[in-house]
């Protein structure tokens, strides 16, 4: 009896990652409703003992996270602005322990490729209309053109991952798979942003120096560049944008205000959206530096939070050693993630919103793949099935 009515709370919580994956780039509401039902699983799960996560590093950054921005917001100048903010954070952790939780290799295989149908389809309407009202792409459910592009990359990143080391012997998955890729390039270059792309660059060459399907590797690679780089020469705004330094000089201003900020309040900052840089020439609400953006409205608190999460993928990431092909998949879609979000972060505002859902999302599925021992390892082995 136990075991069944654990079956189905693990079969509603799946049933929330997968409407929210859908529903990402598609609706806020639909967003809100299934994280809350996913929180609401949890805490069930919990309270019956159901489910047990095995608490790390990164784990308690998060927890620290919602901590400092909840107390950054008692002193923030407009604490309900700030507050907003801790909900974003919140939002972004649920998916985080809710994927650590995720021990079937067919749920997993579901999750991504939700993640990857609803992406696509966003992206090619994202295309359609750009090209319709003459204006770089921006999907409205995901934010800015900044915003757009990084959650596109970091749904890139796990696709190439999964064309990589994906053990599915049946191909066409993978020229799906890399059909998908090829329109979410196209689109993201489309956005005119160019930030997202030093976290595909370092990922590639991640992936390249891996060895691992160094052909297979190589040979995507190579036809990813060569579409982006045509993708560039077509699309105007993004060549004339491509080279330009002038964003790179206005951003210098901004950290340094951002900087100035921090050392004015250096414990708990100004308050999550509280930050706005005016200018003759322009008016900003974000660092454009995620590092500088947690400092200035988060403070010490913020920044050691943060630390924990970077400090914490990285050990899991590095002592994590793939006995499969899956795994192995599993290991590099959180890396892209990872890189988008903080190598990214340091031209660009990251960690927020539904990029940031993609994120901790991928990151989850990690820790619960990298399981060595009990229910979930069990779960991976018997469940080899592939999608």
């Amino acid at each position: 009896m136990n075991s069944s009515i654990c079956l189905n709370y693990d079969g509603i919580k799946l049933a929330g990652i997968i409407l929210m994956v859908i529903s990402l780039p598609f609706s806020e509401s639909l967003k809100t409703i299934s994280i809350l039902l996913i929180l609401s699983i949890l805490l069930v799960q919990l309270y019956k003992k159901e489910l047990k996560i095995k608490i790390s590093v990164i784990h308690y950054g998060f927890l620290f996270l919602i901590v400092s921005a909840l107390i950054s917001s008692i002193f923030a100048n407009n604490p309900s602005k700030s507050l907003g903010g801790a909900k974003d954070i919140l939002f972004y952790t649920i998916p985080f322990f809710a994927a650590c939780s995720v021990n079937n290799k067919r749920h997993v295989r579901i999750i991504l490729w939700s993640l990857y149908v609803s992406t696509t389809m966003a992206a090619l309407l994202g295309i359609i209309h750009s090209i319709g009202i003459h204006r770089p792409l921006e999907i409205h459910s995901l934010g800015n053109q900044n915003y757009t592009a990084m959650y596109f990359m970091i749904v890139i990143t796990s696709m190439i991952s999964t064309i990589v080391y994906s053990e599915n012997k049946i191909r066409y998955s993978k020229i799906i798979i890399s059909i998908f890729a090829c329109f979410l390039i196209i689109a993201t270059v489309m956005t005119a942003e160019r930030s997202s792309f030093t976290g595909l660059f370092v990922f590639l060459i991640i992936l390249l120096l891996s060895r691992k399907n160094i052909i297979l590797s190589s040979l995507f690679s190579i036809g990813l560049f060569g579409l982006t780089v045509v993708s560039i020469y077509i699309y105007d705004p993004m060549r004339v944008k491509i080279f330009s330094i002038n964003s790179l000089f206005s951003r210098f201003s901004i950290w340094e205000y951002a900087l100035n900020l921090f050392k004015e309040n250096p414990v708990v900052g100004i308050g999550l959206n509280n930050f706005k840089y005016v200018s003759s020439t322009e008016t900003v609400f974000d660092a454009h530096n995620v590092y500088l953006q947690i400092a200035s409205q988060m403070g010490t608190l913020g920044l050691i939070s943060i630390s924990l999460i970077i400090s914490g993928f990285l050990y899991q990431w590095l002592k994590y050693k793939p006995l499969s092909g899956f795994k192995n998949e599993i290991k590099y879609c959180a890396l892209g993630g990872f890189l988008v979000t903080f190598v990214g972060g340091l031209l660009d505002t990251t960690l927020h919103h539904e990029h940031a859902i993609a994120f901790t999302l991928l990151t989850g599925l990690m820790l619960g793949a990298s399981t060595k021992k009990g229910v979930q390892e069990q779960s991976f082995n018997e469940d080899s099935s592939e999608l």
